[in-house]
């Protein structure tokens, strides 16, 4: 389970740089997990939520958890969306990228264009 919280957590990272994590991008969230991840129970999202929010790491810290290319896509997939749900604010872009960068993943491999 701690890398299905691994990829949230990533999702939420670049979600939140923009200082809010929106209804729009939560309900988001909560669909995408239920399709990508149908392992994950609501209530293990949920807290996995609300300990993001206590938790003070670093990006690294959560990049790190992550090590397999599969993954960091679906992770950063899930990230695009649920950032998207409101808009993608100019800090959120700017998170995806050092995400992107960390990981050594191009637009075109998240795109599949």
């Amino acid at each position: 389970m701690n890398f299905e919280k691994s990829l949230v957590k990533v999702a939420l990272y670049i979600s939140c740089n923009d200082g809010v994590f929106s209804q729009q991008e939560e309900s988001e969230l909560i669909k995408l997990v239920a399709q990508n991840i149908p392992n994950v129970s609501r209530q293990s999202l949920d807290s996995w939520i609300d300990e993001f929010f206590e938790e003070d790491l670093q990006l690294e810290s959560y990049c790190e958890q992550i090590t397999d290319k599969e993954s960091q896509l679906l992770a950063l997939s899930l990230a695009v969306k649920t950032a998207s749900a409101d808009g993608l604010d100019l800090k959120e872009n700017l998170a995806l990228h050092k995400v992107m960068n960390f990981w050594k993943i191009s637009w075109k491999e998240i795109t599949g264009a």
